[in-house]
């Protein structure tokens, strides 16, 4: 079953900008423009990311330690979770693509599945943030190395998602999320929500995070 949201629950104000604090640029130039950014998965979405739908789609327990959304509890409450899980339909295999020109400043393993699968990430500078693209199976490209917005960087692991975490401008490293937010660590979902709202202008009735939610 395909899962999918409200639309209204995308706070929009002629384009949709950031409020200030909750996504600010290095420069503090002004808030991040998602005009100009691509989805990274071009398939229907399984499952929700933000945190009141995924708390309400039924597919995980009240006190479960793997929400897809920014900042839900990992490792028993030790740490939090410093992107968002997306999780395309044809989950394991999926191809993941650059939201946006950039440069490959790290490919490395991320993190090994019980079943012994390495995973991998990729962490791109996009110009005006960094975005590390993780849960993948090994990827075909090289540090140093242009990507083009849309081109795809790798494909999803047996994780089934993309998890997906966003960094100001000028960070060199991923990070994990112990006690107080990191500082240079930022929030995707309504980046990638305001992003899919455009596509959903584009697309109309064949949106991929559309009009409602049925856990039935």
């Amino acid at each position: 079953m395909t899962f999918v949201s409200t639309a209204a629950k995308v706070i929009l104000t002629g384009l949709l900008f950031l409020l200030p604090g909750v996504f600010p640029s290095a420069s503090e130039a002004g808030p991040l423009s998602t005009s100009d950014l691509a989805f990274p998965t071009d398939e229907s979405l399984k499952y929700p990311f933000t945190k009141d739908d995924s708390l309400r789609c039924g597919r995980w327990e009240a006190d479960h330690q793997d929400y897809p959304y920014f900042g839900a509890p990992r490792n028993r409450n030790s740490r939090k979770h410093a992107g968002i899980d997306i999780y395309p339909v044809g989950g394991e295999g999926t191809p993941v693509k650059a939201i946006k020109d950039g440069l490959v400043i790290k490919v490395a393993p991320f993190f090994i599945r019980s079943n012994g699968e390495k995973t991998y990430s990729v962490l791109i500078d996009h110009g005006d943030f960094v975005a590390n693209y993780a849960e993948l199976k090994k990827p075909p490209i090289r540090v140093g190395q242009r990507i083009g917005q849309g081109v795809c960087i790798g494909s999803i692991s047996g994780t089934g998602q993309l998890h997906l975490e966003l960094y100001e401008a000028g960070t060199s490293d991923s990070m994990r999320w112990y006690g107080e937010r990191p500082r240079h660590l930022l929030d995707p979902t309504s980046v990638m929500m305001a992003v899919l709202s455009g596509d959903r202008k584009a697309m109309g009735a064949d949106a991929r995070y559309d009009a409602a939610i049925d856990l039935q």
